[in-house]
């Protein structure tokens, strides 16, 4: 709203006369001349499908009848120039990430369209392209066994303002229940966002509110965030799929941090985040407890974290998703917090806690990319010495514009973790041909070959189509447990394959797998072949 208002008065101010302009091509926006401004910004708003495409009938017509396309000043509170600044091409590529990065916007543009040398200004032109963000929402997967399911309703860009509306009932492996959620990524074009989240679950209520200004662009001074959210549920333990305890878990939590840009040095910017985290869990035996629960905990505490972020972003295809422009930097990224539990917070001990983060992107030539990311946890306590080593690495070689041949690693590494943050591998945490929960550990490794095709097909405008091949090994190992299994502790192997269908013009970029798998298992009861359907947003 008050950037609406700043581009209308902008305007009266400066307007140009096209008369005097010269029309340009986005590849001619290098050749400007140095300390040009901005004069008009335009808009174009594109509806969900474009009715001069072949193949469009009474669907599509209707679908953009019926949608509120994004509104003019809620894009404008998105952009991050103004008309009277000075010209930044790294601007405007910036503010193009920024609306992709809505659910409720597929696609956007940003570009210089016309030069005026008279008052040294460019004209600039915002496209963007909307998403079909209100539907019946109906989700459904199975695998192992397990159906899980979703019905209800959702707006992704409410009235086209942006703001989320979610009100569905779900039921998962873990438990059912009514979940209502109200979202704004962009108060009043503050830069704020919040989110609002009630779940009323078969073993227990949830609330969840969070009110945050990030550092929604490079160059961002200062962030806040505040996060409370308090739940309760039940948690279950598992082995070869099947269920072996159940008790109750209740947690209260509370964040707040301030940030602030401490240093830009090219393209590298350096942040301080400084922060108090409240962090209370308890456990509760019930009648269907079988074994023995974790001990509570309250590790409450203060922390200091330094992030530093170097800039490389590329418009890639075909990485993690398909027929979609992917942002991704190839840039380095890292992370580093160090907390102190306190006791005046009501922590049980003192003691310190590290979290640590270290990403990159290499493009090893024109068509093999590797993507790295490595995450060391720990947790020092009298009495306990806890650590947490992730690491993954993904090489993707695109063989031409319709294939790929990915490879991809996972290994945790785990010491004293707690008993309810086991590190499980089946389904969606690894070997797809095996059940949800099959094994169970400290530590895990995966490793993952998969073939990919991607295709110009679509399903009536509303899914596109792709296929995949995959071979998958790995194992779970470690955990000290009460309950044990000598079949198939073993080092695990799976093979699959099937098709990709992805909804191309939703604000939830579902991507449906639909797969067709085999487990290579000494566990009689396991079938030999399994369809498996899950719902992801990658490929």
């Amino acid at each position: 709203m008050f950037r609406s208002l700043s581009c209308l008065l902008t305007a009266v101010f400066c307007c140009t006369s096209w008369a005097d302009c010269t029309d340009i091509s986005p590849q001619s926006n290098t050749a400007l001349p140095k300390g040009v401004i901005v004069g008009n910004i335009e808009y174009q708003r594109n509806n969900v499908f474009d009715l001069n495409e072949k193949g469009t009938f009474w669907l599509h017509r209707f679908a953009n009848y019926s949608h509120i396309i994004t509104k003019e000043p809620t894009v404008q509170d998105d952009l991050l120039f103004l008309p009277g600044e000075p010209l930044s091409l790294n601007d405007l590529e910036e503010t193009e990430r920024l609306l992709r990065s809505r659910a409720y916007i597929r696609e956007a543009s940003v570009n210089v369209i016309r030069y005026c040398e008279d008052t040294q200004s460019v004209d600039v032109l915002v496209e963007t392209w909307d998403n079909w963000s209100l539907l019946p929402k109906v989700d459904f997967s199975s695998e192992g066994g397990e159906t899980d399911y979703s019905l209800g309703i959702a707006d992704d860009n409410l009235l086209g303002t942006g703001n989320q509306l979610q009100l569905d009932y779900a039921k998962d492996s873990e438990r059912s229940g009514y979940l209502l959620s109200f979202a704004s990524p962009n108060i009043f074009g503050t830069h704020w966002n919040t989110l609002t989240r009630y779940a009323d679950n078969s073993d227990g209520e949830s609330y969840h509110f969070t009110l945050t200004r990030p550092f929604y662009r490079l160059s961002s001074n200062w962030a806040f965030s505040l996060d409370i959210e308090q739940k309760k549920e039940e948690i279950k333990d598992y082995l070869l799929g099947d269920e072996v305890n159940l008790y109750d878990r209740k947690q209260k939590w509370f964040e707040t941090y301030a940030g602030f840009k401490i240093a830009e040095q090219g393209n590298r910017i350096h942040r301080l985040n400084v922060g108090i985290t409240l962090d209370d869990t308890k456990f509760q035996y019930i009648d269907e407890t079988q074994y023995a629960v974790p001990e509570d905990r309250n590790l409450s505490s203060v922390w200091l974290e330094y992030q530093m972020l170097q800039t490389d972003y590329k418009k890639l295809f075909n990485i993690n998703q398909f027929n979609r422009v992917e942002d991704i930097n190839l840039g380095w990224q890292a992370r580093l917090r160090i907390g102190r539990l306190q006791s005046w917070l009501s922590a049980d001990n003192p003691g310190w806690q590290l979290d640590s983060e270290l990403a990159k992107v290499w493009q090893l030539n024109s068509d093999t990319f590797l993507l790295g990311n490595s995450r060391y946890q720990a947790l020092w306590l009298k009495e306990m010495n806890q650590h947490l080593f992730s690491n993954q690495l993904q090489l993707v070689h695109q063989l031409n514009n319709s294939s790929s041949a990915v490879g991809i690693i996972n290994a945790e590494f785990g010491r004293q973790l707690f008993q309810d943050n086991a590190l499980y591998l089946g389904g969606d945490t690894g070997l797809r041909a095996f059940p949800l929960y099959y094994q169970r550990g400290d530590s895990r490794i995966v490793a993952t070959a998969e073939y990919r095709y991607f295709t110009d097909w679509t399903i009536l405008q509303l899914l596109d189509v792709g296929f995949a091949s995959f071979v998958d090994a790995g194992r779970s190992w470690g955990a000290e447990q009460d309950f044990d299994s000598n079949i198939d502790d073993g080092v695990l192997f799976g093979v699959g394959g099937g098709i990709r269908l992805l909804s191309s013009h939703s604000s939830r970029g579902t991507m449906i797998h639909i797969d067709l798998t085999h487990p290579f298992s000494d566990n009689p009861e396991l079938d030999a072949w399994q369809w498996r359907v899950t719902a992801k947003k990658r490929f």
